[in-house]
């Protein structure tokens, strides 16, 4: 996780660096004094990434706030905690609607506060891990609406018909025809690549990559064709996950 701290007093900064230390080793924390440097360093959506807003920052009252919603267009899968001793704008944190975790009160103790961030950041990750298992993709058929899960999912293949907007879709349990295009059934989601002209996989499903005959599995006799130009990524992102052949 990365944890970016909005935060104009170096003391409290300094605590709250601190109290994340003691919680774990595995975050990469970043400090910052004023809004523009943290949005700066903020350049797309990552659900990795976690938000400690002050309210007030100089003479702004409502600053964090403010930064708030301009963190929200930029990363709409981050989370935002307020950490400030303004415990009155509570309520207020509804009306800018950015989805806010917590509301933490700088005037709790620093065991307090460390409490009450090991409490959002399991509930951070019981929320991956439910997006992640839960996670749907919508199509179309000829004659229907679908909602399949991702994790079902194998790969797409192109069909050759003079439309060039219907594709082979590769299930663990079926077969189906479906309207779209490689290009934007790719962009569906993260776990989608374009392995080939003709194929769109599901990373994750992978179990197998036969690098001399070029064919990535999903089962014993499930397989698509990969392109020689994109058989050194695939296998850099695969090779903790299985041995090739």
């Amino acid at each position: 996780m990365r944890v970016f701290i909005l935060e104009d007093d170096s003391l409290q900064s300094l605590r709250l660096q601190q109290i994340l230390a003691s919680i774990t080793d595995e975050v990469i924390v970043q400090s910052f004094k004023k809004p523009e440097q943290l949005l700066a360093h903020v350049s797309q959506p990552a659900k990795d990434n976690i938000y400690l807003l002050d309210i007030e920052i100089g003479k702004d009252l409502y600053s964090g706030f403010e930064t708030s919603l301009l963190l929200r267009s930029i990363d709409n899968l981050g989370t935002i905690i307020f950490v400030t001793t303004h415990s009155e704008f509570m309520r207020k944190t509804y009306e800018y609607r950015v989805a806010a975790l917590d509301f933490i009160d700088k005037f709790q103790t620093d065991m307090e506060i460390r409490q009450r961030l090991l409490s959002d950041f399991r509930l951070i990750k019981e929320r991956q891990a439910l997006s992640v298992q839960t996670k749907m993709i919508d199509l179309e058929s000829e004659n229907d609406f679908l909602r399949l899960p991702i994790s079902d999912i194998y790969f797409f293949e192109t069909i050759d018909d003079f439309t060039k907007r219907k594709l082979s879709l590769y299930t663990k349990s079926q077969h189906l025809i479906v309207k779209g295009n490689l290009k934007l059934v790719e962009a569906k989601s993260e776990r989608f690549m374009r392995v080939h002209r003709s194929f769109v996989a599901n990373i994750d499903n992978v179990i197998k990559l036969d690098r001399k005959k070029r064919q990535l599995y999903f089962n014993d006799n499930t397989y698509c064709l990969v392109s020689r130009s994109k058989l050194a990524k695939l296998r850099e992102i695969l090779q903790t996950k299985f041995i090739e052949d």
